[in-house]
């Protein structure tokens, strides 16, 4: 690349940050709280999610903040196809020292490798630069946990603090909106706009492009076009996966089986592959998780408090991309455990699932820092037809999750405490919840 593109791209994307406007996502600050520490930064997630608009975001803040000058920031994005080129170290390196001595003018430089997986061995590049420069700071990102696992297990172990994000979730969805909702007044004010907008949260999820699109059928094509590119780049292309209409059939049993205890030797019959191996279908499953596509949870036997690995849940990154095949816009109640199933995510791990032998079912069991189990039951009404089946699991569950909390999530209007067979049962709504009210 010839040093006259070389200085367009890199002022071109300078201009960019100093331009960057948008919501503030939650991510921001504790990111930000640790600028200034050795450890390289690394901000990984499902494609199209924020992180480019996220990085970008940071670095602005820090040259307001007076931290760094503009021209000391490189921001280089693997993906702009003027850069496509620099696929090896070799090169790489020879970026950073032409940025180094004829651009950078300070003696603090912030390096930005967005989506860097696109270059051979950057781990050795990124490791190099942390051993050898010490007036650089360094934030990468990357769409695949694959491309990115086994390089930070070898050459960056203990070098880096790793930042999983997630598409919008719902009080951000609002914040874009122009809607901020910081008490419960607020809430009861706004009421009729608030669910209006989860509906619209719900059927197209929370990737933010998503949101600047008005056409109901414009957005599906958007996602569409998502689902796409993840199939055939992140999965088809990195794993060289042969049978391309096998895993799209993968894709859409576990679209539609959100929720759902997924059996490994059903789902080749389910598919009508019979030939497949479950091993390759345990295969396909890892590639969807390591594009961050989906996320997986296993089951948590409370009697014996033991975890059975082969059992387990899948749950999709965004909702959008459920609702991309038209008739699981009918799984409304499963959509609402995958919202909740996000908001847990980003907050706590390991998320479970709770089942006994009869089949009583906890949607989610989680651990927070004092050590104190919750036990998450979602439905959309609690009614008199569903209140045994949605109350007796925390029965199960207490006497052996001692002083844990149990919580049920659901659209009601009304909060209460109730109390089944002497467990007593937090009643909350569910949107109420993820606001954090």
């Amino acid at each position: 690349m010839d040093k006259n593109t070389l200085n367009t791209v890199i002022t071109e994307w300078q201009a960019i940050i100093l331009k960057n406007e948008g919501i503030t996502r939650v991510y921001q600050e504790p990111l930000l709280k640790t600028i200034g520490s050795k450890p390289i930064k690394i901000i990984t997630g499902f494609r199209r999610s924020g992180k480019s608009f996220l990085v970008q975001q940071i670095a602005k803040q820090l040259h307001t903040d007076g931290i760094y000058l503009i021209d000391d920031i490189l921001y280089l994005n693997f993906e702009d196809f003027r850069i496509q080129e620099i696929d090896d170290v070799k090169k790489l390196n020879m970026v950073y020292k032409h940025f180094r001595s004829t651009i950078s003018k300070n003696a603090k430089k912030l390096l930005i490798f967005d989506e860097i997986h696109h270059v051979q061995d950057w781990d050795k590049f990124i490791r190099t630069l942390y051993e050898k420069d010490f007036d650089i700071e360094m934030i990468i990102t990357g769409s695949n946990s694959e491309l990115l696992s086994s390089e930070l297990g070898t050459n960056l172990a203990g070098r880096f603090i790793e930042f999983p994000i997630y598409p919008f979730n719902f009080k951000e969805f609002l914040d874009y909106k122009g809607l901020r909702v910081e008490d419960t007044t607020a809430f009861y004010r706004n009421n009729e706009t608030i669910t209006k907008y989860f509906d619209e949260y719900r059927k197209f999820g929370g990737l933010p492009e998503v949101l600047t699109i008005s056409q109901e059928q414009a957005k599906y094509s958007y996602i569409q076009g998502i689902i796409s590119k993840v199939i055939l780049d992140d999965i088809v292309k990195r794993f060289n996966v042969r049978r391309v209409d096998v895993i799209e059939k993968m894709l859409h049993y576990l679209l539609t089986n959100v929720g759902n205890m997924i059996a490994y030797s059903k789902v080749g019959n389910h598919l009508s592959e019979k030939e497949i191996k479950d091993e390759t279908i345990l295969n396909y499953i890892q590639y969807f998780i390591k594009s961050f596509s989906f996320y997986e949870t296993m089951k948590f036997d409370w009697k014996l408090g033991k975890v059975f690995s082969a059992s387990k849940k899948y749950y999709c990154v965004d909702t959008g991309l459920i609702n991309a095949y038209k008739h699981t816009l009918d799984n409304y109640s499963k959509q609402l455990e995958n919202i909740v199933f996000l908001h847990l995510k980003s907050r706590y791990s390991p998320i479970y699932y709770g089942r006994d032998h009869v089949g009583k079912e906890i949607d989610f069991i989680v651990k927070d820092t004092t050590d104190i189990f919750c036990n998450i039951q979602v439905t959309a009404q609690l009614t008199d037809q569903n209140f045994e089946r949605e109350l007796s699991p925390f029965a199960l569950t207490d006497p052996y999750l001692k002083k844990g909390r149990n919580l049920l999530l659901t659209l009601n209007n009304s909060e209460d405490v109730v109390h089944y067979e002497k467990t007593t049962i937090e009643v909350k709504n569910l949107i109420e919840w993820l606001l954090d009210l």
